[in-house]
């Protein structure tokens, strides 16, 4: 994983949301030691939905967007935003917004 810089530290909860929770995603929160489970329900035509959800650490669960865009968000603790900057990384293609922001900012 790509480490933080000495004494740097996440205080806050990392979200990345995402266009689409593909295979190969599901397959790499696999690899890292991440948690996952499906779900199957049937839609409202009878057509069986397998659906899977991911999370990583003690994070929540993801969850898919109810507003129509498709999409789905990924949760991260702010320990675990090595991992969460390696996802960005790895899977860029992907990502539509996050909130794990680079801060250069001097305090005086």
């Amino acid at each position: 994983m790509i480490a933080l810089p000495p004494g740097c530290s996440v205080n806050y909860s990392v979200w990345i949301d995402i266009d689409l929770l593909t295979k190969d995603i599901v397959d790499w929160y696999e690899l890292i030691g991440g948690r996952i489970k499906t779900d199957k329900f049937w839609n409202s035509r009878g057509k069986e939905q397998v659906v899977a959800y991911v999370a990583y650490g003690n994070g929540k669960w993801c969850h898919y967007h109810q507003n129509g865009s498709g999409g789905t968000r990924l949760h991260f603790l702010g320990q675990d935003a090595s991992v969460a900057s390696m996802f960005i990384l790895k899977f860029n293609e992907y990502i539509t917004s996050h909130n794990l922001k680079e801060v250069n900012e001097l305090h005086y």
